[in-house]
């Protein structure tokens, strides 16, 4: 009788081996595009986003939308977007955010803002790299994924103040030289005031500690997020949206400490003297002529 030849067990070993060097080839690849697919889409809801803010200032006289997330008041529609609601339309609690918030209550908050009758779609407000929602406990697991530069527009309404050392700007035609000014960034607040990222994104310029006369002084402020292979991504004043790869480590290391202290703005002031993407951030927020 004859008997069928079957594999050796080195023959099986083998092509296990030659099975997981392939598997450990392919898997950063395939996580590698996904990420790049991950980054389109959120620079595609740059542009969105910054249509609706562009067709805004269109539909109201040059005027600029209000960056003040969550700091809307019982008088002030103005806000781009509003702090979560519950389902009456009501402030949820704040410092500290309730831990039953939802993102139902957080969707409320967008669409009661003033951008949402431009872009009336609440994942346009959300990077899909941000996994805050599967990561983080309420209050701290946020949706909103972009915050508005506090160079471009008031805080409130009415909002005439020089603020942080620097003159906002207030109407489209104030925005010089638009494409190197950035209007919308990814930013990773905590969240554990409001349930969302606070208010608009901020690099004061007063003192020393900002300027670039002074690059030995230069300190963070406002939280960043990298949810792209770490680089951030960031809407310009002209309709454009581009990614910014971080050159330096501490920048990674502060959007680091951000992301996982649950303090309340626990980078605020963080040095980073010399440090070429703080560079970067200063030279693109706002002219240095509205420098004070």
């Amino acid at each position: 009788m004859k008997t069928g030849k079957g594999f050796t067990l080195i023959e099986l070993l083998v092509v296990i081996a030659v099975i997981a060097i392939l598997m450990a080839i392919l898997i950063p690849v395939l996580s590698s595009a996904k990420k790049q697919a991950t980054m389109a889409r959120c620079l595609a809801n740059h542009r969105n986003l910054l249509a609706g803010w562009i067709m805004y200032a269109d539909d109201n006289d040059g005027l600029l939308i209000c960056n003040g997330a969550c700091y809307d008041t019982a008088t002030d529609d103005s806000a781009w977007v509003h702090r979560p609601k519950d389902v009456t339309g009501s402030n949820l609690a704040y410092n500290p955010a309730p831990s039953t918030i939802t993102d139902a209550d957080r969707f409320r908050g967008i669409q009661r803002g003033t951008l949402y009758q431009y872009i009336k779609d609440v994942d346009a407000y959300h990077c899909p790299g941000d996994n805050r929602g599967s990561t983080r406990r309420p209050p701290r697991d946020c949706f909103r994924s972009y915050s508005i530069s506090y160079a471009f527009g008031p805080m409130l309404e009415g909002d005439l103040s020089i603020r942080g050392g620097y003159q906002y700007y207030r109407r489209m035609i104030e925005v010089t030289n638009a494409p190197q000014y950035y209007v919308f960034v990814e930013e990773e607040h905590n969240g554990s005031r409001y349930g969302e990222n606070e208010g608009g994104w901020h690099l004061p310029m007063t003192g020393g500690m900002n300027r670039l006369a002074n690059p030995s002084g230069w300190s963070f402020y406002d939280p960043l997020a990298s949810y792209h292979l770490k680089a951030s991504t960031f809407g310009f004043a002209d309709g454009h949206a581009e990614r910014r790869k971080w050159a330096d480590q501490r920048t990674l290391d502060f959007i680091r400490q951000n992301a996982e202290d649950p303090s309340s703005h626990s980078g605020i002031t963080l040095a980073s003297p010399d440090n070429e993407d703080l560079l970067w951030l200063i030279k693109h927020f706002v002219a240095q002529d509205r420098v004070e």
